[in-house]
């Protein structure tokens, strides 16, 4: 019985130990909190760049009177031409009207409802929902209605948006679809360099392979040889899932559907202004994550492992920002550093844009990846030589802006 009671002691320690060895409870909170910080960064930010005012003024000719307000929306008519009114929704010293509603019936009896407003903003989605709601519930107050009474109930009117400002690309432009597949593939890129980064560097510092290496080598020449590396497979990975996804598109158009391969969802135009930027902001990201791997020790509980995620951040910011491509807060992600690389394709492809504005971009981004080689290399060096230890992140910002 003794002896029954010691093994179960016995395997408990064992158990207790395996447990606690990878489990560090201050290095757990850490990693979660940081979590939690990164969240409420996005949602912080949804919440600041949301450009949503109390209530936006909807000009209606003054033969529409079946239209009620709501708590953003009010509808007033207005015995102007529809021409007058576009001119004072263009006029930006005064805030006049935020969009124009023009009604003509159709042959079928429903309505066709053009929106004008001065350029693309996420409340229209909301007001083309609102007043899809409202329309239906005109035709619900007929009673007896017939089979083509209750065609016309699913779809009470038909929607058309034109916008004043022409750098805005209509609806149907395939801008968005390429912009969508960008961040993915970033995603993908991303996604790939940093398991690899994480598993080859840590491992490397734990069996005390770089030291070696640096009596023939400088930590920048191998910090730059593995950041091109990684780079060269994260590109690898990223082509191979646009052609994947590629050809499974097409077996499905082609083998399924029985049509013909079309990828005019694709803007070709796009193509070349997306190259540059991917590849800066995969070494920009690659880069960081290195610098950042190179800092832990033992990588199954290091609250930095979460911070190797935060080249994510830029990607997420951009998809919550993208239903509004000419507010503010796109405008500026496409020329901060940090975020330009996956934000001013975005914006390239939802508006167009002078000439001035990706190169500019492009520019900052260079000018950035340059620096964070530099400073990768430094905190490099450090993580790799600090062996047994974490640096601190006072220690690791002091290298990164003195180098020592």
């Amino acid at each position: 019985m003794d002896n029954n009671n010691n093994q179960k002691q016995q395997v408990w320690l064992v158990t207790s130990w395996e447990f606690m060895h990878f489990f560090k409870w201050k290095q757990e909170v850490i990693s979660k909190l940081i979590l939690v910080g990164l969240a409420l960064m996005v949602i912080l930010w949804q919440y600041i760049k949301d450009e949503q005012q109390t209530v936006y003024k909807i000009a209606v000719p003054s033969s529409i009177n079946t239209l009620k307000n709501t708590d953003n929306f009010a509808f007033i008519q207005s015995n102007k031409t529809l021409n007058e009114l576009t001119k004072e929704l263009e006029n930006e010293d005064e805030d006049i009207w935020h969009a124009i509603i023009e009604e003509s019936p159709q042959g079928n009896g429903a309505k066709q409802v053009i929106i004008y407003s001065k350029d693309k903003q996420s409340w229209l989605n909301e007001l083309k929902l609102i007043l899809n709601q409202q329309y239906t519930q005109q035709y619900a107050s007929n009673l007896g209605l017939a089979n083509e009474q209750l065609e016309i109930l699913n779809q009470a009117a038909v929607f058309e948006s034109k916008y004043l400002d022409q750098s805005v690309k209509s609806d149907d432009s395939p801008g968005q679809a390429t912009a969508i597949g960008m961040i993915v593939l970033l995603f993908i890129g991303i996604f790939t360099s940093f398991g690899q980064l994480f598993v080859s560097i840590t491992g490397e510092k734990q069996q005390r392979v770089t030291e070696q290496l640096y009596a023939c080598i400088s930590p920048q020449t191998w910090i730059d040889g593995k950041i091109l590396g990684q780079m060269l497979h994260s590109i690898k990975a990223m082509v191979t899932a646009m052609i994947t996804g590629m050809l499974g598109y097409a077996f499905a158009a082609v083998v399924i559907s029985g049509n013909s391969v079309d990828f005019s969802m694709i803007d070709w135009a796009l193509l070349p202004w997306l190259f540059p930027f991917a590849l800066a902001g995969v070494y920009l990201c690659t880069a960081f994550m290195a610098a950042i791997a190179a800092a832990i020790d033992d990588p199954n509980h290091s609250a930095k492992t979460s911070i190797m995620l935060l080249p994510l951040l830029p990607m997420i910011i951009t998809f919550v920002t993208m239903d509004s491509p000419s507010g503010w807060a796109l405008t500026f992600l496409s020329f901060f550093p940090i975020t330009s690389f996956a934000a001013m394709p975005v914006k390239m492809s939802l508006i167009d844009v002078p000439l001035w504005h990706p190169l500019l971009s492009l520019t900052f981004v260079i000018a950035l990846c340059l620096w964070i080689r530099t400073a990768a290399g430094r905190l490099f060096k450090m993580g790799m030589n600090m062996y047994g230890k974490e640096p601190s992140f006072k220690e690791m910002m002091g290298w990164l802006v003195k180098g020592s």
